[in-house]
Order: structure tokens, then C-alpha cells, then sequence
């Protein structure tokens, strides 16, 4: 939707109305413009800082090239979960398959593409960035990417932004310049009130509190991922936030004036829910952009980023988050998403010659790689399924600490390896 005026216009936005708990498994409910506006409220330079953005990001789009356009961009994430109880502490498998949808999404390899209506296909963006779990702590130390917190908090509140402190009963952000991290807690609500699915703090914000928060109830495609928000999209909603968009329909609550700073995204009344049916017209549009990642759609009616949107997108990574392209945290050949996870031996550990592998429940065709700690791939090779155990000779690797994947189209295992010479 194009903006009318460049002036980043909040002060005469009309609040969206959050529906009560009672709704919350039927309907979207994005926490994060009401979370931008306290914010703004709070920090009185915020506003004008996102003023700045916004003339920095049509700079860089004026003066972007093609070879900007093209580069893959990869992301180091953090999920910081935070549980109350068992269930809660979700599996890593679940993890995998987020960044699985994330990387489809943001990549346009999702299989239901092919449901976005003919007069958008034109639209359809690859916005070029890839998602991997990191592999180093903020201390370098090696680690799989997920923190595990356990907290006496059940409920934590958007605008407290208590989920992100440990000392509020959440766990303390990693360097945001580094990462983008996602915090998975039991559940969210706006000042005691309307259950919320997830909120993200928007670019321009401060560091300490960067990043995005989701209920458990609504990331990833398996575990506790619950319909309809069990396609991983309540994720990719809100990265697009992390990455500069904003509501497609402009938050102004069906007014017609408001803008997401896009130019090709229809001007659209106001958020659509469920599943509209092509087309749904509205401010005497030919169509609302419904099955965009940035309405309040259900997951299985979302499929799409616009060019307009990458673009913008893409200007975020090259001006306000331009230091976590370079940061070297992301474990980018390592991730492989499975739908079941499993142990297994290695020995010697630490070795300096060869090291053995063996007790892992494969019975396919399966892969093994050694990544070492750039995140840069060392070994790889293909075993057949009636290898009770692989030997590995390990002579011509550096000393360090490596991590082993185990994995066929349906299983995944990991463990690290220390080599000392």
C-alpha cells in the first residue's frame, strides 16, 4: 500500500481492537504495532529515529544494485525458550521445522505458492534470506542455537517486555546486532489483557530488547503448534516485522489513508481474518493482498512477500540491522530440518586421529557432515543403511570443537566432536 505521505504518521492512528481470549485460537493477534506505539510513548526519540529509517531505506532502494538484490543473506537465530512446564519446553525438532517454513517463506519454496491468486503471481518476491540456528554464543562458545529457561512466569506482558530480562523471569537478549532472537514463551498478553500470538519489536528500537516473542502454542508444525496457526506463519509474520513491514493494511482500522510503505501491495480497509475468497475488495481496490505474510490470515492462507516488500526488507539489512549480515554467528550449511530427533556414540572424543560412530536408529540412506566452528561444512558423506558403524579419519582437521549431523529425510541427530592434535 502506498503511503500517501512520507511523514511517518502515527499520531492520528486509530488502535486496532484485540479480540478477547476467547477468539484467540480462531483469529490472528499481532501485538506489534501496539507494542510500537507504547514504545514510542516511552522513548520520545523513538519516532524520530523511525522517521530517519524510513528516508535511509528509499535512499538505499534509489541507489541499489543488482548484485545487492541477488546476494543471499543468512541470519543467525536464536530461540530463547522459557517454560513453566514440561510441555512447554518445546522439542528441537519443533525448532527445525520453523526455520524449515521460515526459509520456504522467505526464500518463495513454499508448495502452496501455487495458491496465490493469477493478479499477484506477478508480485511473488525470493527475498534472498535464509535463516540458521547459531552455532556461537555471545562468549564464543559452541552452541545448538536454543537457550532453555525455566521460569515460575506463565503469562508475560508485551509491553513489560519481561520475556526478554532474566531478571523478570524471561532470559537477557544476545548481542541483537549479532542476532535475531526469538524468545518462545507460555503465553502473551497486553497489560493483563487479549491473549496475543506473538509481538516484535520493530527496527529502531533499543538493542537490549530487539527481537521477536512468540506463545508456544504457535511456532513451527508440529508438538504444540495448534490450528490454525500450525504452519509456522505466526513466525514468519512477525520476522517480517523484525525486518521493517508493516501491517499490509496500514493500521488505520478500515480508513483507507494508512500505509505500509510498500508500493505494490493494494491499499486495503483493514486486516482480513480466516480465509478470504479471491477477490476481496476494499477501498475500491481490485483485490486485498490477502495471502500476504503481513495480513492476519490463517497460516493456510498465507504464501507470499511482494517485490515492494523485499525491497524494503533488503534496505533494513543494508542500513539499520547491517551489522548482522557480518557476524559471523551463523551456522549456515548445519541445518537440517527432520521431524524426529535422535542420539548417538561417538568415541573416541576427544580424538586426534579417527573417531568411530555408532547406535544410531537409521535404517535409510543417510548423510553424515562435520561442521566446524565458522559453521563451515569439513566432511560430508553417504552411507548406506546397513552400516552398523562408520569410521571417520579426522588427521587432516585442526584441533577445536566440531559439530557431527546424522540425518536422512526423516531424522536428525547432532553431536560435538573435540579434536585435539
Amino acid at each position: 500500500m502506498k503511503a500517501r505521505q512520507f511523514l511517518f504518521i502515527t499520531s492520528f492512528l486509530v488502535f486496532i481492537i484485540l479480540p478477547h481470549n476467547s477468539y484467540a485460537q480462531l483469529h490472528r493477534n499481532c501485538g506489534t504495532m501496539s507494542h510500537l506505539r507504547y514504545q514510542e510513548l516511552k522513548q520520545p526519540f523513538l519516532k524520530k529515529r523511525i522517521e530517519a529509517q524510513n528516508i535511509a531505506i528509499a535512499k538505499w532502494n534509489k541507489s541499489r544494485s543488482k548484485a545487492s538484490e541477488d546476494t543471499i543473506i543468512h541470519i543467525p537465530v536464536v530461540f530463547h525458550i522459557i517454560w513453566t512446564n514440561a510441555i512447554q519446553n518445546i522439542s528441537a525438532a519443533q525448532i527445525f521445522t520453523q526455520l524449515l517454513v521460515l526459509n520456504q517463506d522467505f526464500r518463495h519454496n513454499n508448495a502452496d505458492s501455487i495458491n496465490t491468486p493469477s493478479q499477484f503471481q506477478a508480485l511473488m518476491a525470493d527475498v534472498g534470506v535464509e535463516f540458521c540456528l547459531a552455532h556461537q554464543d555471545p562468549n564464543g562458545n559452541w552452541t545448538d542455537g536454543i537457550t532453555r529457561t525455566h521460569s515460575t512466569k506463565s503469562v508475560f506482558d508485551m509491553n513489560a517486555d519481561d520475556a526478554k530480562f532474566s531478571a523478570q523471569g524471561g532470559y537477557d537478549a544476545w548481542d541483537a546486532t549479532k542476532y535475531l532472537n526469538i524468545w518462545i514463551v507460555p503465553a502473551i498478553t497486553n497489560n493483563g489483557s487479549s491473549d496475543i500470538l506473538g509481538y516484535t519489536q520493530m527496527p529502531g528500537g533499543n538493542w537490549s530488547t530487539d527481537g521477536i516473542v512468540i506463545g508456544y502454542k504457535y511456532i513451527g508444525t508440529m508438538g504444540t503448534a495448534h490450528s490454525p496457526f500450525n504452519k509456522g506463519r505466526t513466525a514468519t509474520h512477525e520476522t517480517g516485522h523484525w525486518l521493517g513491514l508493516y501491517h499490509i493494511w496500514g493500521d488505520d482500522n478500515g480508513a483507507c489513508w494508512g500505509s505500509d510503505y510498500v508500493d505494490d501491495t493494494p491499499n486495503q480497509a483493514a486486516y482480513n481474518y480466516d480465509c478470504p475468497t479471491d477477490p476481496h475488495v476494499s477501498c475500491s481496490n481490485n483485490g486485498d493482498m490477502f495471502m500476504n505474510y503481513m495480513d492476519y490470515t490463517d497460516d493456510s492462507c498465507m504464501n507470499m512477500f511482494s517485490l515492494g516488500q523485499k525491497a524494503r526488507m533488503r534496505a533494513v539489512l543494508n542500513t539499520t540491522r547491517l551489522a548482522i549480515k557480518t557476524s559471523g554467528r551463523c551456522m549456515a550449511n548445519a541445518i537440517i530440518p527432520a521431524s524426529k530427533e535422535f542420539n548417538f556414540q561417538v568415541y573416541p572424543n576427544p580424538s586426534n586421529q579417527s573417531i568411530n560412530i555408532s547406535n544410531y536408529p537409521i535404517h535409510l540412506r543417510f548423510k553424515v557432515r562435520i561442521i566446524n566452528m565458522e559453521g563451515k561444512q569439513v566432511y560430508q558423506n553417504t552411507y548406506p543403511a546397513d552400516r552398523q558403524s562408520i569410521n571417520i579419519s579426522i588427521k587432516g582437521l585442526k584441533s577445536g570443537l566440531y559439530l557431527i549431523q546424522l540425518s536422512d529425510n526423516q531424522n536428525f541427530g547432532s553431536s560435538k566432536l573435540i579434536i585435539q592434535h
